[in-house]
């Protein structure tokens, strides 16, 4: 892994990513971000702000709390483009109720992220992607049509704890 962000070509500091995988110093890729919307290196489009541990950075090893760690943030940027593809260009409640259910099996089935000894979970702040998951369960259960809500809060009694 490259230690030197590719905009101001130093060493990183205070590293972020926007959804790619590449990585920059938060003022570098906030600057770029004031006139552009995707990756000054792949021109991905933009999906969120994303704080990255130096550590994971610094690192001389592969450890498994490095590889759970990128594993765990490539599932959680998913899940954010996912959500952005609901909000902008999802119309009409059928097909969001379809999409979302797109989501929550994604989610499911890669539940393992909200362990709450996994490193992962607590280095992308997994408690604030379970209120809004919360959130999203309780928001599709008020749909009478939308029978999948009482399957997804099932399936997900043990992580919305």
């Amino acid at each position: 892994m490259n230690d030197k962000c590719p905009i101001c070509l130093d060493v990183f500091k205070n590293p972020y990513s926007i959804g790619c995988s590449h990585l920059f110093c938060k003022k570098c890729i906030d600057k770029w971000l004031d006139e552009n919307y995707n990756c000054p290196v792949c021109r991905e489009k933009f999906v969120g702000s994303f704080s990255i541990p130096m550590e994971l950075i610094t690192s001389k090893y592969k450890t498994r709390k490095i590889t759970e760690y990128w594993r765990g943030f490539k599932v959680y940027v998913k899940i954010h483009k996912m959500m952005n593809v609901y909000y902008g260009e999802i119309h009409g409640l059928d097909n969001k109720c379809s999409y979302m259910n797109k989501i929550f099996k994604y989610i499911y089935d890669n539940r393992w992220i909200f362990r709450s000894n996994g490193n992962a979970y607590q280095l992308l702040g997994a408690d604030k992607f379970k209120s809004v998951l919360k959130d999203r369960l309780i928001e599709f259960s008020k749909y009478s049509h939308y029978k999948e809500a009482k399957i997804w809060k099932y399936k997900f009694r043990d992580i919305l704890k």
